[in-house]
């Protein structure tokens, strides 16, 4: 883990704060960093979805590349 230096706006920081139920400085930017992750994979994930996902997922070759 690196640690870093960085502004944090504090108004900004305590809507993250309530919002992510956390209390900390290190533990709302820690959260913050996997709930944007997250939401990126999610985005990924419908994308996947509405451009034919599941119809790769049909065909069992497929499938299989798909989980790999």
């Amino acid at each position: 883990m690196t640690k870093r230096l960085i502004d944090i706006d504090d108004e900004l920081l305590d809507a993250a704060q309530r919002e992510l139920g956390t209390s900390g400085v290190s533990d709302t930017v820690r959260a913050a960093l996997r709930a944007a992750a997250a939401a990126a994979a999610r985005a990924r994930q419908v994308e996947w979805l509405t451009e034919g996902g599941m119809a790769d997922m049909a065909d069992s070759e497929q499938r299989a590349r798909v989980w790999r």
